[in-house]
């Protein structure tokens, strides 16, 4: 992009704002344009300075940081977010990726990665740690239909294809694609690795 990445940082620490403050104002390229304590004052200043890139933390007092990243997404989109945050918790990845936020990063990251995540961010890209890359890549493989679902169920059971394609009025080559793709989805050649997945997910349990 032409000129300088301008950013708004959000947190309601002063001390994370100033350790952000002193980590970026180093780097080249990078204007920091204002800084917010709050939900409520990350969206003010946002509209008031329309920053390139805003960073901002996950709980805050107020509004959060996820509820003011879904507020940006549908109404400036063109203002990119990247999560900053100690949180390594799946439901707060899926939650960020569903407000909109372009990055997640954590806050024992590097000064190195966290300006190469905000770089890739405000040039149109996303970028995710490692850990949360994981997760994301985890959740895209677990994403089984209902009729799969069904099926993974009955091979728990002991059944056959024949034996799965007999109860769910479906037939035996049917059974075996489904079984295939389950296979692929889940990204694994083994019945363990099935009943890893069944477990986590709550289709069988142990005896």
């Amino acid at each position: 992009m032409a000129g300088p990445i301008r950013v708004l940082l959000a947190d309601d620490h002063p001390l994370v704002l100033e350790g952000l403050r002193y980590r970026l104002e180093a780097q080249p390229g990078i204007e920091l344009v204002g800084e917010a304590s709050s939900g409520e004052e990350l969206l003010s200043l946002a509209q008031a300075l329309a920053p390139d890139v805003v960073v901002t933390d996950i709980t805050m007092p107020g509004l959060s940081g996820l509820e003011a990243c879904k507020i940006l997404h549908d109404t400036c989109p063109e203002i990119r977010v990247l999560v900053l945050t100690m949180h390594d918790n799946e439901e707060y990845i899926r939650r960020a990726v569903a407000c909109g936020a372009a990055g997640y990063v954590l806050k024992d990251a590097s000064a190195e990665q966290m300006v190469f995540a905000l770089r890739e961010v405000a040039g149109g890209r996303s970028h995710f740690g490692s850990g949360v890359s994981r997760v994301l890549l985890e959740e895209k493989q677990e994403r089984l239909t209902p009729r799969e679902t069904a099926i993974l169920k009955l091979m728990f059971e002991g059944m056959s294809s024949r034996d799965i394609g007999e109860a769910l009025s479906i037939s035996t080559r049917t059974v075996e694609s489904h079984r295939s793709n389950i296979y692929r989805k889940l990204n694994t050649n083994s019945l363990a690795g099935l009943f890893r997945y069944a477990m986590r997910h709550g289709l069988v349990e142990l005896e």
